[in-house]
């Protein structure tokens, strides 16, 4: 599954970020259609995760994944019959729907293993997609000058592959647990719906990260607009996606080990938004550097420290999620979650967008927002979802000590 998560991400990658260009100036489609058909794929994407947690947690989450990554394969293909306008919005339309389907699946699948801690699991799941998305472009890139034809062929082979593999080789998900009396008596999707809005610490983590979603997007939203504005070079923005990569590649497992020895989960996921809202600090003193190796002192500081911010936080938060779904329909809580994640990367990259607007009023009006809703965010977190387990109850709900401790 993290091979998967690795090959999973260089695909996508490698098509994706060159699709808009394609279809622009290759097919001479209106920027209108293509902002249309990139957002029906984000749009099946965001807001099908709930529909394919649920549909993970009633017909199991290994067939499911399949299901998603046959799907995504011929949603690539498709886009080879871009100038056909309605087979064009149909593989934007099974693109997403497909992340729609494995990626709740998957992590509900993570966050059940027992051979490590669900935090340190998640970072491996982070190194492994990082690590796709740095490559991805690359290889896209080589492919492009090819041609579109042999991108979207290549990028759709890891999909089929591990299709093939996860049917003989990933185990078949554990039947759902007996709901309580009250629960039996509905429908399974009904019961898994209500399980999931009962659950009102979850509701409230899911709405309290709409913050952290408003941040995770700026490097790819607000540092470009930025770089532009600065007269920058596309090779600035690539640097900084670079460095934030290469940083979490190499230290994300190791730093997740270390938060583990202290501190309270939820008071790490505090610590990290924190670090990627104060990250945006590094951009509001006036720097004399326009060229130079010292150009890149401020963008360095800012992948370096927003990236941290993301390693401390990442893991807990993806871990946090499956501990308040309580072993009850993990995939749906996921799915559920990533809702609230679509609307902070809509409202985020929304309400930066107009700081930058209004630029004329503050340079750094944009700095300044990003600032306050990472420290708000971290302050709310602490106040209203208080680090009130014990260690006792951490390690019980870690299944590597659980098993450990009955096995001695």
């Amino acid at each position: 599954m993290l091979v998967a998560a690795f090959f999973f991400n260089l695909g996508f990658y490698m098509l994706i970020p060159f699709l808009a260009g394609y279809l622009k100036q290759d097919l001479l489609l209106s920027a209108t259609l293509v902002g249309v058909v990139l957002g029906v794929r984000s749009f099946c994407q965001q807001g099908l995760f709930l529909i394919g947690g649920l549909l993970a947690d009633l017909f199991g989450t290994k067939t499911l994944i399949m299901m998603g990554c046959v799907l995504r394969a011929i949603g690539f293909v498709l886009f080879l019959f871009a100038d056909i306008i309605p087979l064009l919005f149909f593989a934007a339309f099974l693109t997403g729907f497909a992340g729609a389907l494995f990626t709740p699946a998957a992590q509900a699948y993570f966050a059940k293993q027992e051979i490590l801690s669900r935090a340190q699991m998640f970072s491996l799941v982070a190194v492994a997609r990082n690590g796709g998305e740095l490559l991805g472009p690359v290889c896209g890139l080589m492919l492009l000058n090819v041609n579109f034809a042999a991108l979207c062929l290549v990028s759709a082979i890891p999909f089929v592959i591990f299709a093939i593999i996860f049917a003989f080789l990933l185990p078949a998900s554990q039947q759902r647990k007996t709901q309580p009396d009250a629960q039996a008596k509905m429908s399974p999707s009904k019961s898994i719906i209500s399980t999931v809005f009962s659950n009102r610490e979850f509701l409230l983590f899911c709405a309290v990260m709409t913050g952290y979603f408003m941040l995770i997007n700026q490097i790819s939203f607000a540092i470009p607009i930025h770089i532009t504005s600065q007269d920058g070079e596309p090779k600035d923005v690539a640097w900084v996606l670079t460095l934030c990569a290469l940083v979490s590649i190499c230290l994300q497992f190791f730093i997740t080990r270390l938060c583990e020895r202290w501190l309270h989960p939820n008071q790490w996921i505090s610590i990290g938004i924190a670090l990627m809202g104060l990250a945006f600090v590094t951009l509001i003193p006036d720097w004399p550097y326009n060229y130079g190796v010292l150009y890149y002192l401020p963008l360095s500081m800012l992948a370096i420290v927003f990236t941290l911010g993301t390693m401390i936080s990442f893991p807990f938060i993806m871990s946090q999620i499956s501990e308040l779904a309580n072993n009850h329909a993990v995939a749906t809580h996921f799915g559920f979650f990533y809702l609230f994640a679509g609307i902070g990367l809509v409202v985020g990259s929304s309400a930066i967008g107009a700081a930058f607007d209004y630029s004329n009023q503050d340079n750094h009006l944009a700095w300044y927002s990003l600032t306050t809703i990472g420290l708000f965010t971290a302050v709310i977190n602490s106040i209203l979802l208080p680090s009130n387990r014990s260690a006792e109850e951490q390690h019980s709900a870690n299944p590597l000590i659980s098993s450990v401790r009955k096995n001695s």
